[in-house]
């Protein structure tokens, strides 16, 4: 490209990880797809690492997984819900307000509290006679109008000339772990898990950590819908292995794992020794 510096990707994303920021990628449809899938690549291998060490642990301490079918015999509506309803349904709450958007900020903020956030005094309002439903309602009617007093404060900040793009770009990397780490522990559902040991919790769910630091590294390089689509092309990876195992048992898992692997470590490899990806640095703020 005209002796320009080749741009990769992996190294970018772990400079974001150390310092983020709100620059985004002016570049071609292929270029941005070649970005998703190498640091798509990047997740599966780092999350097959740390299964190598989590795994051992939790066998020690009888952590399972909450009784879910596998793909196969769930059916197949249901596995494609998990590769693609799911994903939307998450990245909305998680990656949508990562952008200098009012709009997108509340819909992130609303849906986030409401389905996570516990009500302030529901003992007490208990005590008066509310009923648990009643309380859900008060919950998500609570949550919505902090939401829109906080978004209604941006708003009259940027009428009063403080653009509240410069207020996202200046707290971006409060944004980004936030949003990351909240998505990594609401997964903690997904596992038969007991709070003692303390300790394993952020271990346990590592790997949707650093899911949620991928997803959100791409939300911010890339836009919305990339990010969307790298958590459906990662659902689809694992649910794939998943459904190996369950067709053709322990060793079609193995041999999934196997292919998986190579082909993700192919990729980071050649990221590095094939220039896989062109973009040009350093890229405009934004």
């Amino acid at each position: 490209m005209n002796g320009s510096p080749v741009f990769n990707p992996i190294l970018d994303f772990f400079a974001f990880l150390r310092r983020p920021n709100s620059e985004s990628f002016s570049a071609s449809l292929k270029q941005k797809l070649l970005v998703m899938a190498v640091i798509v690549a990047l997740d599966i291998l780092i999350g097959i690492l740390l299964t190598l060490v989590t795994a051992p642990i939790e066998s020690l301490l009888s952590v399972q997984a909450q009784p879910v079918e596998e793909a196969a015999q769930a059916g197949f509506l249901l596995a494609l819900g998990g590769i693609f309803i799911v994903p939307l349904i998450e990245e909305v709450p998680f990656r949508l307000w990562l952008a200098p958007n009012l709009l997108f900020f509340f819909i992130s903020f609303a849906l986030i509290s409401t389905q996570y956030a516990p009500l302030p005094f529901a003992s007490q309002l208990r005590e008066v006679g509310l009923a648990d439903d009643a309380l859900v309602l008060v919950r998500i009617a609570f949550y919505l109008i902090i939401g829109a007093i906080i978004t209604l404060f941006f708003y009259l900040r940027q009428r009063g000339g403080k653009p509240y793009a410069d207020f996202f770009r200046r707290y971006v990397a409060v944004y980004y772990y936030v949003a990351a780490i909240v998505f990594g522990f609401v997964h903690l559902s997904n596992y038969n898990y007991n709070v003692e040991p303390w300790w394993y919790a952020p271990v346990l769910i590592l790997p949707q950590l650093i899911g949620g630091f991928v997803f959100g590294y791409i939300r911010i390089r890339l836009g919305f819908w990339y990010a969307v689509l790298a958590h459906m092309a990662t659902n689809l990876l694992w649910t794939l292995g998943d459904g190996m195992n369950a067709l053709f048992g322990e060793m079609g898992g193995v041999v999934w794992l196997a292919a998986l692997t190579l082909s993700s470590l192919t990729v980071v490899v050649m990221t590095f020794r094939k220039n896989l990806v062109l973009i040009e640095k350093p890229l405009p703020r934004g």
